[in-house]
């Protein structure tokens, strides 16, 4: 009877002491892996030297996933009986469970077999009576010091892991097992504050994603689109899943198209930022133009993702800009060039080749301060914009017609110099002059004078140009209007344009 009580004192001692370790290696394990991941060594110094207060515990060792030794405490003394325990340490969060490395404790024999000697001596003085009460003592004691404790830290860390939300164990004592679950307390403080952070820092992505004022939208890898603003949505009329899995090219149009097409693959093969390229985008009321800004994003793992698309809407600016250009370079009651542009084409032609062969004719419509003076600046804008119409219908389309001001006109023919062809041109063009106009039932009759110069006959520059041509209009003016007149150098003349 006795032997059988202490064979079952000393089985009933030796479960309860591996449970201990067993319970003890594994919460210890489970609270290392987040500072052992992120290599915390402070933190994970503090909780060795918790484990190490444990009187039993002679020497821990942490060693990572690759088996080398992070760090160890104790020492275990020359003929020590020790029971070695490993524990796999595994990190894990909402995304990964990553093995990070190994859990080693060494728990000597020597006290505990002593001190199991003299609680079986004590059971056996008191085998009847005392050995109950003992029994219930150590049975409250241990569930009360360790296996509620630790219960309530496996139950929060499973319901931490089940709901995704970090939970704390509210449990309070100066022991070892308190001390650790003070340790994980703290660690779940910070990471509720990251993960607070990170909430907050997605609320705002998510809000400046949505409501900046711009045509946003992400791409993958392979080009199609993964997410769009709902200020995209707002202004093109668009829903998401109208959007969302298409091709980012099927809205490129234009003649750049393709070349806009190759950049933006670059820049996913490189992963780097593409900014201003200039494109056409189609969508359902039309086409718009925009200015490109492409950049790069990455997920939390910091793998490429995709490229974040931004699009400017430039294309009132660049109608406007088209206004300006033409208000620039052409007559606004007419639609001829103006004079700005018709001198800017002479300086190029003659920058290009200094001996290129140009004619130029310089017209002047007689009558047409009469016609003002009568009928009105009504009549005459109607009556400049009739003679425009009439002289370009007459001219070569590869000729360029030009309102120089006022009533002063002047045709510009590249590579000509034929005089026969200019003799024919400008009787084509006296005679559409001469021919009554139609305006606003007023029968109006004018005609016009002509003067002619050629390069490099005549003049071997744009100003020499310009001058001979509008010399030689006054000469035919002279000859009694209604005429047309080639340069003739007269002396005084011809001293006059040297001079000038």
């Amino acid at each position: 009877m006795v032997g059988l009580f202490s064979f079952l004192s000393i089985e009933r001692f030796e479960k309860e002491l591996q449970s201990k370790e067993q319970a003890l290696l594994v919460s210890v394990s489970q609270v290392m892996a987040e500072p052992l991941w992120n290599y915390q060594y402070e933190a994970l110094n503090q909780l060795v030297l918790a484990v190490m207060t444990d009187p039993d515990v002679l020497r821990v060792r942490v060693s990572d996933e690759g088996n080398n030794d992070v760090l160890t405490v104790g020492q275990i003394p020359d003929n020590e009986r020790v029971d070695q325990l490993q524990q796999v340490i595994l990190y894990q969060n909402a995304h990964i469970q990553q093995y990070a490395g190994t859990l080693e404790i060494s728990f000597g024999r020597q006290r505990l077999e002593a001190l199991l000697l003299q609680r079986v001596l004590q059971e056996l003085l008191l085998i009847c009576l005392m050995t109950l009460g003992i029994l219930a003592c150590v049975l409250i004691i241990s569930r009360y010091i360790i296996r509620q404790p630790l219960a309530e830290l496996l139950s929060a860390m499973s319901q931490s892991k089940s709901t995704g939300r970090l939970q704390p164990v509210y449990w309070d004592s100066d022991d070892e097992i308190g001390q650790i679950i003070h340790e994980y307390n703290l660690l779940q403080e910070s990471l509720s504050a990251k993960d607070d952070e990170l909430r907050v820092s997605r609320a705002r992505h998510h809000t400046l994603y949505h409501n900046t004022p711009a045509l946003m939208f992400s791409i993958g890898s392979d080009a199609r689109v993964q997410d769009v603003s709902d200020y995209f949505c707002q202004e093109l009329f668009l829903s998401p899943d109208r959007v969302i899995g298409t091709l980012f090219w099927h809205y490129l149009s234009g003649e750049n198209s393709e070349q806009v097409k190759v950049q933006i693959e670059q820049a996913q093969q490189q992963e780097k930022i593409v900014r201003d390229l200039k494109a056409s985008f189609s969508q359902p009321s039309g086409e718009i133009d925009v200015l490109i800004t492409a950049v790069p994003e990455y997920d939390e793992q910091q793998q490429y993702s995709g490229h974040l698309m931004v699009l400017s809407d430039i294309t009132q600016l660049n109608q406007a800009y088209q206004v300006i250009e033409r208000q620039a370079n052409f007559d606004t009651l007419t639609g001829l060039a103006n004079r700005n542009f018709f001198q800017r084409k002479i300086d190029k032609l003659f920058a290009e080749n200094t001996s290129v062969k140009l004619s130029l004719l310089f017209i002047d419509l007689d009558g047409f301060k009469q016609v003002n003076d009568t009928l009105g600046h009504l009549i005459g804008d109607q009556l400049l914009i009739a003679v425009a119409k009439r002289m370009s219908g007459v001219v070569p389309e590869s000729a360029i017609v030009a309102r120089l001001g006022g009533d002063e006109f002047a045709v510009l023919i590249d590579d000509n110099g034929q005089s026969q062809d200019l003799d024919v041109l400008s009787t084509d063009i006296l005679l559409q002059l001469a021919t009554p106009f139609k305006i606003n039932r007023h029968d109006v009759r004018i005609s016009g004078s002509i003067g002619i110069a050629c390069s490099p006959m005549h003049a071997a520059n744009p100003t020499e140009l310009l001058q001979y041509a509008d010399i030689a209009m006054y000469q035919a003016k002279n000859s009694g209007k209604n005429a047309h007149c080639f340069y003739q150098a007269l002396g005084s003349e011809k001293i006059n344009s040297v001079q000038g």
